[in-house]
């Protein structure tokens, strides 16, 4: 997400440029610090971090929404965001972390991938490339430095499965980053709605698509109608083109040629 975001929500004397892309970590269970680090948390969520929690753990969206997660306007529009919910203890441990480490590890979020590394990434005019800056989040307790192999930003992201988080939080970047002048700035409930039912809540966005005149309105292609039903990744992908079109009025979806000869033909008094 953007870097004054990231600096709000964490001690900016722990954000430290990087100045080469070389670095040496290690994070294990012999360090000293294992675990420290998944306690006290200000987490946000994307909405692929949901997807593969919630396909982890095996529960539908919205009981995940409810039982994992706090939600908090914020972003240039104050849309509402889900931040994971901690535990109610001493330490606000993470409610998956355990003695042994993370119970959700191959699904973890992104943020906790990239760790010790954090990424900035903008994209406030979708003409142009994702800007992207790396930085180390150095945190007192963390004794990973200086341990294990070094790393280069690229070979960190690939040995921690990044690719694909990025490809799909990036699609959620170009919405969350967008800055639009004039009256589409202030959006309505409504739209708040639309945006976490997209975001956050697929599987109510697919009962959503599915149920009403989505299908009859949009010229989506006959494949993708018929892969929706079943396939998450395809269905989050279209929940971020909806949200481009109904918020901002990118032509990131097509009305049907009969759809728009209906309206011409009512507006016509036809």
């Amino acid at each position: 997400m953007d870097l004054k975001r990231i600096i709000n929500d964490h001690n900016p004397e722990a954000l430290q440029p990087l100045e080469h892309d070389g670095f040496v970590f290690g994070c294990h269970s012999g360090v000293s610090c294992f675990n420290v680090c998944c306690a006290d948390l200000n987490l946000m969520l994307t909405p692929y971090d949901v997807l593969r929690m919630k396909n982890h753990l095996k529960i539908p969206s919205e009981v995940f929404l409810d039982d994992y997660t706090t939600n908090r306007a914020t972003g240039h529009h104050g849309l509402p965001m889900a931040f994971l919910r901690m535990k109610d203890d001493e330490k606000k441990r993470c409610p998956f972390v355990t003695d042994q480490g993370c119970s959700i590890y191959e699904d973890r979020p992104g943020a906790c991938r990239m760790y010790p590394l954090g990424r900035a990434a903008t994209k406030p005019d979708p003409r142009l490339s994702v800007k992207e800056q790396f930085f180390f989040v150095k945190e007192a307790h963390c004794t990973g430095f200086g341990q294990g192999r070094e790393w280069t930003v690229a070979d960190w992201q690939a040995d921690q499965g990044l690719t694909e988080y990025n490809f799909y939080n990036d699609l959620w970047m170009e919405i969350i980053t967008r800055k639009v002048p004039g009256p589409q700035a202030a959006f309505n409930p409504q739209k708040f709605q639309m945006f976490v039912m997209a975001s956050y809540n697929l599987d109510e966005f697919r009962r959503f698509v599915l149920g009403s005149r989505f299908l009859t309105l949009f010229d989506l292609p006959a494949d993708l109608a018929e892969k929706i039903k079943t396939d998450d990744l395809e269905l989050l992908k279209l929940g971020m083109n909806w949200l481009r079109f109904s918020l901002f009025g990118d032509p990131t979806l097509a009305i049907k040629d009969s759809v728009i000869k209906e309206k011409k033909a009512a507006s016509e008094g036809k």
